[in-house]
């Protein structure tokens, strides 16, 4: 069998420098409030036994919003790459 010459390689994308920037920004600040996010979701599901539903609220809100915003970017650096 012979290998694929460089016109019969399937098109794939390359990495820019603003895809690259794109998704190592989003994944540190995914990686960062998804930690925070985990470790406030850990108090505030002890909170739920006693009744309190505020801080689960507060952590959703607060821990929500970057989260939502890291996945974002990560999603925007990948689609971002540049298909030759």
């Amino acid at each position: 069998m012979s290998q694929p010459g460089p016109a019969e390689e399937p098109n794939r994308p390359h990495w820019t420098v603003a895809s690259v920037a794109l998704f190592v920004i989003g994944l540190l600040i995914l990686l960062l409030s998804g930690l925070c996010t985990a470790w406030g979701l850990v108090f505030a599901i002890g909170a739920l036994a006693v009744g309190d539903v505020s801080l689960l609220a507060v952590v959703l809100i607060v821990g929500g919003v970057p989260l939502a915003l890291g996945i974002a970017l990560v999603l925007w650096g990948l689609r971002l790459r540049r298909r030759d």
